[in-house]
């Protein structure tokens, strides 16, 4: 029963599942009269055990005979044997139903009075589907069909079987127990029957399953954060956790909404919350079925805001109403996981807020848990992210050098911009009698361009009364410091060290607005974690310098930058957690970090007007082209819980046209320029 297996992967866990041999009593047939002329089936014997869904039929007939093998339900014939000349015929491979007493006939063609008949009981081989829902990965748990009531014996490559009952529906599932190491495993299984006893069916094809049997880690809740206050009609839940796990959050005892996380981010919404303050989790379950820890827990509040100066209730007390009982999510482990507590509120002690108070210091914000730690969510999609940032490469940045070549070629060199007169008439300097002299403390005037741009990336997401968001302002002002001594420093060092030409760092206050526009865009379009520049100066070298060396300077800049935000971004992984005032501060700093670090240099490699981009791009295309999409690349894999947002909204395919028109109207205009213009003079 078993040759269908022999050689192939697997066999040896098949020939494992199929008991020994065992001498099945078959009773002796009724003898029939024989017909002359009619055929006789020789193989399988009246009233054998047949284990196989599939089995072969072999017999005699008379010369000249067609016959064929009747299905034992009334449908097409199993088997049709033309005449060959000789007096033997067979069938291999005739499909069968299970049961105690299946009837095979064999009949002549033309002729249905020449017949023969047998008696069978069949069971095959029942199937295995996979892990407890059916894919291809488990935590132990493993399922498939087979014969109604039957016992079925599902067992391991290497050893470990669990026994499991066939539903009604044909379904079962079973739970290796003991220890059991992930990885991929080959997993058959034989089922038995009463009927069939002492004998069971062949062993199934082995099917390759991989064991999962690690726990997620906990996910991450982005939005809301503590201390909001959402509608009770439902609000949208957002963060971070293992790509394919499904990840449920929970209001107190209600359990709210829940998504499958895409590419490490997950987004529901959800409502049915009653009036009030609650401790918001999250947990979810991979793909295998592991249920993993809850994540931390931030204070919400549910409802309108409460009047500032309520009337006391005349009213005595009533009983508060029922809370409903904590859903338990799906669970593919025998024993339940316990779910995150879900007590009523804590006593708040001083300084902490409830509700609608004014909140404490230890408290989360929208920077707290903005990048992803590696290892916290599962992988990076850095391969989603290397597309977008050729993507970015070929329809953005190159186009827009091709523009702003054509536009200044057009223009015969001369700038876009001109310096307009704030009177309505030129005056030269000398015309002044006192020329007019402001000067300012340069410590003070970049400590406030330093705070103007932190205030400015802090409001890049929704701002509360909290004192935590003072917290966070000092931490994006320490990130913004870090930044821009990375920024300076090492160029300066390279500068001076190794190009030996000297150079100068220089403020540049219109990097301020682009600080703004940035923060800006962040809020409008809801960019989570926000798009952050932080560079407020520039440096370079001394006028004369030759190109190389710009571009050179330009890519030691760019370069410290990216090596900055992938430090930071480690650094997360290592950090032990956010908790505490110190916890969420370093949190935080480490977050501003990255993304104002990988924000701006993504910026500053745009080849346009005197930009670090433009420089490098200069002296060097090949390097210009790797520094774009290497620091492209990280900011995509920042940035990949937008990525997915904009897959799950549609909103991937109207950016990916609009840049490709951008591209296609960049091209055109330099083609135009280049070749049709000369054409016309």
């Amino acid at each position: 029963m078993l040759a269908s297996l022999a050689g192939t992967p697997g066999a040896a866990l098949a020939e494992e599942l199929v008991p020994p041999a065992t001498s099945t009593p078959t009773p002796t047939p009724t003898p029939v009269a024989a017909r002359a002329g009619a055929p006789a089936i020789t193989s399988p014997s009246d009233g054998v055990f047949v284990g196989s869904s599939n089995t072969s039929l072999a017999g005699t007939r008379s010369a000249g005979q067609d016959v064929q093998v009747l299905d034992p339900a009334g449908g097409d014939p199993l088997c049709f044997v033309p005449d060959d000349g000789g007096t033997e015929w067979a069938c291999t491979g005739i499909p069968l139903p299970n049961g105690p007493s299946i009837a095979l006939r064999v009949v002549v063609a033309g002729e249905p009075d020449l017949w023969d008949e047998i008696t069978v009981a069949v069971l095959g081989e029942p199937t295995v589907s996979g892990g407890a829902r059916g894919q291809d990965s488990s935590n132990g748990m493993v399922r498939g069909t087979g014969y109604p009531g039957a016992s079925v014996t599902a067992r391991l490559s290497g050893g470990g079987q669990c026994v499991s009952t066939v539903d009604d529906a044909g379904d079962w599932v079973c739970l290796f127990t003991g220890p059991l190491q992930g990885g991929d495993r080959q997993v058959a299984a034989s089922q038995s029957t009463g009927y069939s006893s002492p004998s069971s069916s062949n062993a199934s094809e082995p099917v390759n399953v991989f064991f999962d049997v690690d726990a997620p880690t906990a996910p991450l809740i982005s939005a809301p954060t503590s201390g909001d206050r959402v509608p009770l009609g439902g609000a949208d839940y957002s963060g971070t956790g293992e790509t394919g796990a499904r990840v449920t959050v929970f209001a107190g005892a209600y359990s709210v909404c829940s998504a499958t996380v895409q590419t490490g981010a997950w987004r529901c919404s959800g409502g049915g919350v009653a009036a009030g303050s609650y401790s918001v989790t999250a947990v979810q379950q991979d793909a295998a079925g592991n249920v993993g820890p809850g994540s931390s827990p931030i204070r919400v509040a549910y409802g309108p805001r409460p009047a500032s100066n309520p009337k006391p209730s005349t009213a005595g007390p009533t009983a508060a109403p029922a809370t409903p009982a904590a859903p338990v999510p799906p669970q593919a482990t025998a024993e339940a996981t316990p779910l995150p507590p879900t007590t009523a509120p804590e006593a708040h002690g001083p300084g902490r807020g409830t509700g609608g108070t004014t909140g404490d210091w230890d408290d989360a914000t929208a920077f707290t848990s903005a990048v992803a730690p590696p290892g916290s969510a599962g992988p990076f999609p850095w391969l989603q992210a290397v597309l977008w940032a050729l993507g970015a490469l070929v329809l953005v940045a190159m186009p827009a050098r091709l523009l702003a070549g054509t536009i200044s070629r057009s223009r015969d060199g001369r700038p876009l911009w001109h310096r307009m007169p704030l009177t309505g008439r030129n005056r030269a300097g000398e015309e002044f009698e006192v020329a007019p002299a402001v000067r300012l403390n340069r410590w003070l005037l970049g400590g406030a361009a330093l705070l103007a741009a932190a205030t400015l990336i802090m409001l890049s997401g929704p701002v509360t009364d909290r004192p935590a968001y003072l917290r966070l302002l000092v931490a994006v002002v320490i990130g913004l410091v870090v930044v821009n001594a990375a920024g300076t420093l090492v160029p300066l060092w390279w500068s001076s060290r190794v190009l030996h030409t000297p150079a100068s760092a220089t403020f540049l206050p219109r990097y301020l607005l682009l600080v703004g526009v940035a923060a800006l865009a962040s809020r409008v379009f809801e960019i989570e974690p926000a798009l952050v520049f932080g560079l407020l100066g520039s440096v370079a070298v001394a006028d004369g310098a030759p190109a190389h060396r710009r571009g050179q300077l330009a890519a030691v800049r760019a370069g410290s930058l990216i090596l900055l935000a992938v430090l930071a971004w480690l650094a997360l992984g290592a950090l032990p957690g956010a908790t505490g005032f110190v916890g969420a501060l370093a949190a935080e700093t480490l977050n501003a970090v990255v993304l104002a670090a990988i924000g701006s240099v993504v910026l500053v490699l745009v080849p346009l007007g005197s930009t670090s981009g433009r420089r490098i791009l200069a002296w060097s295309p090949p390097i210009w082209a790797g520094l774009t999409v290497l620091a492209n690349t990280f900011f995509f894999a920042v940035l990949s819980p937008v990525v997915a947002n904009w897959y799950s909204d549609g909103t991937v395919t109207f950016l990916w046209a609009a840049v490709a028109v951008f591209a296609a109207l960049c091209v055109g205009a330099w083609a135009w320029q280049r070749f049709v213009v000369p054409a016309l003079r």
